[in-house]
């Protein structure tokens, strides 16, 4: 490192040119600059002071000043020798011995025969089906919807292992997370400092175990205590407002979102707090019972459930889930030790299993833990009717659903109650209702012959209330037994019904990984080639990241209108050429030339998304591949070859849906044209296949 480049360190970071590396350093962690310089530069000397295995360094990308972290290169490996693959794997679907490995139904696309393989020797996983790969923290990922991170902390608590690397990275949405926590941890201590909160918590039964496990918190009234005290820790207005924390009022000022609230944090899979949902305290007549976080980086109402964090081993182990409706029936609940117990409040349940951009639903997520689910709402009009949409939506997934009845199903006084009140009042009551909840067809059907006396309008109130839901069942067997309970019920024939319901047409939600309960549906795009483009595009199905393409986020597209994600294998590669590039800079330019040959007219896109990431791919690609330079050519040159096979796959795709266009359009002249393309396409395909088996 010259002198010249330590001054143009010192002078932007610090202000001065006389400033120390260890000056230098700290005020890189305090502003977390990124600026216009030179050339790219790296410094691994500086370690931090107490921490003497982690070195932070920082460096220049293109014309970006980023600063890294670098975690213990050894944990990743400790997480691996401690968690075998198999029984990972096995605590997320049910494995079946074949040989060396293991096998099961893919819980990353519908099958309907076993092509999902895990190998112990190799500790990874293979999908012949969907292509889809990896080791330990690729499934975790994949199967909870996490990030890198995310997955990190679940296996290494799963484990045993403490992390060691530096909370305080610093990308972007790390930044979110903590000041996530920052929040939380305010609202707790004000919980203790506030009679009134802890006077409500303590009369709905809430135990103080219960709540320090759940992390329930207060927010105190006053437009700007949040605000401020964030604001004294260092977080700048514009960054508490993104998080969710803060709003901004006409005149510009900045004030707290969640005021006079008893607060419910709702966290992500792996327990990071992602969002807040606050109850009002004292009603003015004017403010929302409820008042929940927006939409933010990290938070996505459609992607999570309250609670899910802590009850998904439970709903592993149980083999079902149960659904309610607020913060606190699923804080009862689990305080009774119903623990597979997941809320809906503070969220919002969508139709879709997975979103375009290839990210799982909530009850998505649900449903590859479990199959089976009770729903559980509050029984007043609005409950039942947000209960009937749940249902519909995950009868729409696959999924086996029943219904709790808190009217029919409870002792003389004790109806109409939700279930923290039955929890408070007696848990067996809530338990008994669990027990005795019916499959949805046979609730509703239930329902309307009690509504409806008149055995002329019987029928009506079946198309209307029943049959939308017998539709979406996939299996006929099913429909076939519910078809037969309303004939009996209704003294209508058993053909008559039949009539009527396949004139039903509903719109069912495509089930991506339906795991364990033998169910089939055509895929995202419909039908088996649909399915075949979605899992294939680019390579690893459902880790995709969509590519931001000339300033518009979303799916962007290639000539020919094929996909550009930013998949698995692209994140390892370009964060592998990366930390390449830094150590030998000559063969990470072979390297990178390479690449570009090979992505040709999708190279700048796929550069301009790895640029906005390439903090979290560094990190990555530091974790996986450890720190040994000597075995990294053997990885880049593997990765070249599989990002070689799928951009190919990718171009190969769009040339096939071309052709398909083009027959229908009757030109012979572009199907001779686009048919030649797809042959040569097909042999470059199988060529590059077989640098796979050298």
């Amino acid at each position: 490192m010259t002198e010249e480049r330590r001054e143009k360190f010192a002078t932007i970071l610090c202000g001065r040119k006389d400033a120390t590396w260890s000056d230098l350093l700290f005020k890189l962690e305090e502003l977390r600059l990124k600026r216009d310089a030179g050339e790219v530069a790296w410094v691994t000397s500086c370690k931090r002071q107490g921490e003497g295995s982690q070195v932070v360094a920082f460096f220049f990308w293109g014309n970006r000043l980023y600063c890294k972290y670098a975690m213990n290169r050894t944990i990743v490996e400790q997480i691996k020798e401690r968690l075998p693959v198999n029984e990972v794997i096995g605590q997320y679907v049910k494995l079946e011995k074949s040989g060396n490995a293991y096998k099961t139904k893919c819980p990353f696309h519908n099958e309907k025969t076993p092509s999902f393989f895990v190998s112990p020797d190799r500790g990874g996983y293979y999908c012949f089906g969907c292509n889809a790969k990896g080791d330990i923290f690729t499934f975790v990922e994949q199967f909870e919807g996490l990030d890198f991170r995310g997955a990190l902390k679940v296996l290494a608590e799963r484990a045993g292992v403490q992390l060691t690397m530096d909370n305080k990275a610093d990308g972007e949405r790390d930044r979110f997370y903590q000041i996530m926590e920052a929040a939380t941890l305010y609202f707790g201590d004000q919980y203790t400092r506030t009679k009134d909160a802890q006077t409500y918590i303590k009369n709905r039964g809430v135990a103080d175990k219960t709540r320090e496990e759940f992390r329930i918190g207060w927010a105190p009234e006053g437009w700007s205590n949040l605000t401020t005290f964030l604001k004294k820790k260092g977080w700048t207005e514009n960054m508490i407002e993104k998080a969710g924390l803060a709003k901004k009022g006409d005149k510009g000022d900045v004030y707290d979102r969640f005021r006079g609230r008893v607060m419910f944090p709702i966290s992500d899979s792996s327990g990071r707090v992602i969002a807040f949902s606050g109850r009002i305290l004292k009603d003015d007549g004017k403010s929302a019972k409820y008042l929940n976080s927006p939409d933010t980086p990290l938070f996505d109402k459609s992607r999570v459930l309250y609670g899910l964090d802590k009850a998904k081993s439970d709903i592993r182990r149980m083999g079902y889930s149960i659904l309610v409706e607020g913060q606190m029936d699923l804080v009862m609940s689990h305080q009774v030790g119903i623990k597979n117990t997941v809320a809906s409040s503070g969220t919002a349940l969508t139709d879709e299993a997975i979103s375009e951009t290839g990210a799982i639903s909530n009850l998505g997520l649900v449903r590859r833990l479990s199959p089976n689910i009770i729903i559980a709402f509050d029984s007043d009009s609005a409950g039942r009717t947000a209960a009937m949409r749940a249902a519909g939506i995950a009868l729409s997934m696959g999924m086996d659903v029943k219904i709790a009845d808190l009217v029919g199903g409870l002792p003389a006084g004790q109806a109409g109650k939700d279930p923290a009140d039955l929890v408070q009042h007696n848990p067996e009551d809530w338990k008994n209702i669990l027990r005795g909840a019916k499959p949805i067809i046979e609730f509703e059907l239930g329902n309307v012959m009690r509504d409806v006396p008149d055995p002329r309008k019987i029928g009506r109130a079946l198309r209307d209330r029943v049959f939308p839901f017998l539709a979406r069942i996939e299996s006929r067997m099913d429909q076939a037994h519910f078809v037969k309970m309303i004939s009996d019920k209704t003294n209508i024939s058993e053909a008559a019904v039949w009539d009527d319901l396949k004139k039903v047409k509903v719109e069912t939600a495509p089930v991506v990984g339906a795991t364990q309960a033998g169910t089939a549906s055509t895929g995202r795009f419909g039908g088996r080639e649909g399915e075949l483009a979605d899992s294939r595009m680019l390579g690893r199905g459902p880790a995709a990241t969509s590519v931001e393409v000339d300033g518009v986020s979303g799916r962007g597209s290639a000539a020919g209108g094929a996909p550009i994600q930013l998949d698995l294998i692209s994140r390892r590669l370009f964060g592998l050429l990366f930390h390449i590039e830094k150590s030998s800079p000559d063969q990470g330019k072979i390297y990178r030339t390479k690449i570009q040959k090979i992505a040709g007219d999708l190279y700048s896109a796929l550069i301009a998304q790895v640029e906005s990431m390439i903090n979290d791919l560094a990190f990555e690609a530091e974790a996986v591949f450890g720190s040994d330079t000597k075995e990294w050519d053997r990885h880049m040159k593997e990765l070249i070859v599989n990002f070689e096979e799928d951009m190919i796959g990718t171009e190969l795709i769009s040339t096939m849906n071309e052709l398909k266009q083009a027959e229908k359009a009757g030109n012979v002249t572009r199907v001779t044209e686009l048919a030649k393309k797809c042959q040569a396409l097909s042999i470059r395909k199988a060529e590059v296949g077989k640098k796979k088996r050298l």
